[in-house]
C-alpha cells in the first residue's frame, strides 16, 4: 500500500514552534547570565548551558552574544518608544491640565526603566563603546522628539506653549528626562525617584508652559 506523502507544512509547524521556543531560552539565559556576570564576563558556552542546549545550537539562532544584545536593545528600547509616542498623542493632551500630563508622562518613562533594569544598563554601557547600539538608540531619540515637537505645536495652537522654538525645546526636554531618568534608575544619583519625578515635571512645566 503506497504511503500517504504529507504537507511540508505538518512537519514544519511543530519544528516553527520548538525553533521559537529555543530562541526564547537563549534569549531569556543571556538576559540571567548578563544581568548576573555581566557583558563582558559572559561566554556563550554560559549562555548555551544555561539555555540547556549545546554551543553548536546557538550559533545556530545567533551568531554571537552581542547578537543578542542588540535584539534586547531593539525590543526594549522600541517598547518604551512606543509607549511614550503614544502618551505624546496630543489627543491625550486636549482638555487637561498639561502640567499633570508632563508629570504622568515622566512618570511612566521612569518607571518603564524596570523593563529588564540589568539589560538596560548594559546597553547604556555599549552606547559609548558601539556604534550600532549608538544609532539604534539616536533612532528611537529622533522619534521621540519628533512626538514631541508635534506635541508642542498642537499646544501651541490652543495657546498654551510659551515656548517659539520646538525642535530646541523637544532636544531640552528630550535630554533633561532622558538624562535624569537614567542616573535615577540605573545610575547612583542618590535621590528619591519620586522626588526627582516630582521636580523634573515641575521645572519642564514652567519651562514649556505659560501662566
Amino acid at each position: 500500500m503506497p504511503r500517504t506523502k504529507r504537507s511540508p507544512g505538518v512537519l514544519r509547524a511543530p519544528q516553527q514552534a520548538r525553533s521559537r521556543r529555543t530562541r526564547e531560552q537563549i534569549l531569556e539565559a543571556a538576559v540571567a547570565c548578563f544581568e548576573q556576570a555581566g557583558f563582558d564576563e559572559t561566554t556563550t558556552a554560559q549562555i548555551a548551558r544555561r539555555a540547556r542546549i549545546a554551543v553548536g545550537s546557538f550559533y545556530g539562532y545567533f551568531r554571537d552574544k552581542r547578537a543578542i544584545l542588540l535584539e534586547l536593545l531593539h525590543a526594549t528600547i522600541d517598547e518604551i518608544a512606543d509607549v511614550v509616542v503614544k502618551e505624546l498623542d496630543p489627543a491625550g493632551w486636549r482638555g487637561r491640565d498639561p502640567a499633570e500630563c508632563v508629570r504622568r508622562l515622566i512618570a511612566l518613562i521612569v518607571h518603564s526603566q524596570t523593563i529588564r533594569p540589568g539589560v538596560q544598563r548594559i546597553i547604556w554601557e555599549r552606547y559609548f563603546k558601539d556604534a550600532d547600539f549608538r544609532a539604534a538608540a539616536q533612532k528611537v531619540e529622533t522619534r521621540v522628539r519628533a512626538a514631541l515637537e508635534t506635541l508642542l505645536a498642537a499646544l501651541r495652537a490652543e495657546g498654551g506653549v510659551r515656548v517659539r522654538d520646538d525642535v530646541t525645546s523637544a532636544f531640552l526636554v528630550h535630554a533633561a528626562v532622558q538624562w535624569t531618568t537614567v542616573r535615577v534608575t540605573l545610575g547612583d544619583a542618590g535621590v528619591d525617584a519620586e522626588a526627582a519625578i516630582e521636580a523634573t515635571s515641575d521645572m519642564i512645566s514652567r519651562f514649556l508652559f505659560a501662566d
